[in-house]
C-alpha cells in the first residue's frame, strides 16, 4: 500500500477519557473529557495550515484523491505544488515578489522526512532572498494560500502553469484515475 499516512492513538489514564492523535510529523491533537491541555468535554483541535516556513521539520507524503491520483502533501495534510515557470534542471525559483504572497515556498527545515516519496529526489535550491527551498526531482516546492483544509487542490491548474506535484516530481493530473 502506498502513501497512506497513518495516525498513531495514544491513551492517557482511563479517568481522564482523553484521546491524543499524533501525526507523523508529531503533531498532536486532542478529543476528550478533559485532562489533556484544558479541552472542555467533546472538543477536538483541528490542525490549521501551517505558517509558513516556521516548522521545525518537513513531511512529504504521496496522498491520493479523485480529483489528481497521487500527490505530495506536506505534514498538515495540504497539497504542494510546482511552477511552470521555475526549472528542475538546474533548480531555480521564479516566484517572487507578489507571486510568493499566494505560494509560499517549502522552506527546508532541520530534518525533511519522506512517506511514499522516494528520498533521493528531494533536495534544496538557494532562493534570491537566501533562503533554501525544498525541491522534488530539482521542482522548487510551494503551498497555495487558497487551500483551506487537508486534502484540497484549489491551486492545481492555476494560471495554467501550477500543479500539484507528484510523488516522482511531475505535474499531477486530472482524472488520473485517482483512488479515494
Amino acid at each position: 500500500m502506498r502513501g497512506r499516512r497513518s495516525r498513531k492513538v495514544l491513551r492517557a489514564a482511563p479517568a481522564a477519557l482523553t484521546l491524543l492523535l499524533v501525526s507523523a510529523c508529531g503533531a498532536v491533537t486532542g478529543t476528550g473529557a478533559g485532562g489533556a491541555g484544558g479541552a472542555d468535554p467533546g472538543t477536538t483541535t483541528v490542525q490549521q495550515q501551517p505558517e509558513f516556513g516556521k516548522e521545525p521539520h518537513q513531511m512529504l507524503s504521496a496522498t491520493e484523491s479523485k480529483q489528481v491520483g497521487w500527490f505530495v502533501a506536506d505534514a498538515g495534510g495540504f497539497a504542494l505544488y510546482r511552477f511552470d515557470k521555475d526549472t528542475a534542471k538546474p533548480p531555480k525559483s521564479n516566484c517572487d515578489a507578489e507571486c510568493l504572497k499566494t505560494w509560499p515556498p517549502v522552506l527546508v527545515s532541520e530534518h525533511t522526512m519522506t512517506s511514499g516519496v522516494d528520498p533521493t529526489l528531494v533536495g534544496s535550491v538557494d532562493r534570491a532572498d537566501g533562503k533554501k527551498q525544498v525541491t522534488l526531482a530539482g521542482w522548487p516546492l510551494y503551498r497555495y494560500t487558497g487551500d483551506k483544509k487537508a486534502g484540497d487542490l484549489v491551486g492545481q491548474g492555476k494560471g495554467g502553469t501550477w500543479f500539484a506535484v507528484t510523488p516522482e516530481g511531475k505535474k499531477a493530473q486530472a482524472d488520473a484515475g485517482g483512488g479515494s
